[in-house]
């Protein structure tokens, strides 16, 4: 399940890792650079619907499994939920970046407008059919 800790609190939040029985799937990128340039503007655009509260954006990029456990009423709700204890997205640092399996994890220090702390935003991308959807997201 994905988890956000924040202040001692455990916080169910956007999306469990989904991973499609059956799809042919392949990592994304083969170092920073190549990871970096394909899952930035994924993030950018999930990133920017989360703040604006528009569904259509936040999924545009989601594998067919990942709306399915994501559906827009969910997304709203859990939307809310964040917006109540880490704020809007503000600002993201990349730190790397794991390949494991089929799939690509990316990791960025991220910056919130409720809160000094820093939340680390992962996001597991894989490549299907040439191209790269999003099948697992975590802030914690």
């Amino acid at each position: 399940m994905v988890a956000q800790r924040l202040a001692g609190l455990t916080l169910a939040v956007l999306l469990p890792l989904v991973w499609a029985a059956g799809a042919a799937a392949d990592p994304i990128g083969k170092n920073d650079k190549e990871v970096q340039a394909a899952a930035n503007p994924i993030l950018d655009n999930l990133l920017a619907g989360f703040n604006a509260g528009d569904y259509a954006k936040y999924s545009k990029d989601f594998d067919a499994t990942s709306k399915e456990m994501m559906p827009e009423e969910k997304f709203q709700n859990v939307r809310t939920d964040l917006l109540k204890r880490i704020g809007k997205y503000q600002s993201r640092q990349y730190l790397g970046f794991l390949r494991q399996d089929k799939a690509t994890t990316a990791l960025w220090k991220g910056k919130f407008s409720s809160t000094e702390s820093d939340i680390l935003i992962k996001m597991e991308v894989s490549k299907r059919k040439d191209k790269n959807v999003v099948v697992g997201l975590w802030f914690q």
